[in-house]
């Protein structure tokens, strides 16, 4: 996934709104709200990053998505690489019991 693909799919209401529970949910402020106040929460998080993701990838010259890309392969690779050992090992752990 290239980094204006990325952009892309945040900028769509599930992308966004996927970024911003992943980041609130990990919170323990956020934790500490009531379910209706998370709602808001989460929607409003959700809105301002699709709005700053297709604002990025619009006004965003090219030549900066061609400089950046191979970093981004590279922190794509590490997170990945990162979530994929942590399936492994909670697999392993149900297969050794």
């Amino acid at each position: 996934m290239s980094i204006q693909e990325f952009l892309i799919w945040l900028s769509s209401g599930v992308g966004a709104t996927l970024v911003a529970s992943y980041i609130a949910e990990r919170n323990a402020w956020f934790q500490s709200l009531e379910v209706e106040a998370k709602k808001v929460y989460k929607t409003l998080a959700s809105t301002v990053i699709a709005i700053l993701a297709f604002l990025t990838y619009t006004y965003v010259p090219v030549e900066v998505w061609t400089t950046l890309s191979p970093y981004w392969q590279i922190v794509l690779a590490v997170v990945a690489a990162n979530y994929g050992v942590e399936a492994f090992h909670w697999f392993d752990k149900k297969l050794v019991k």
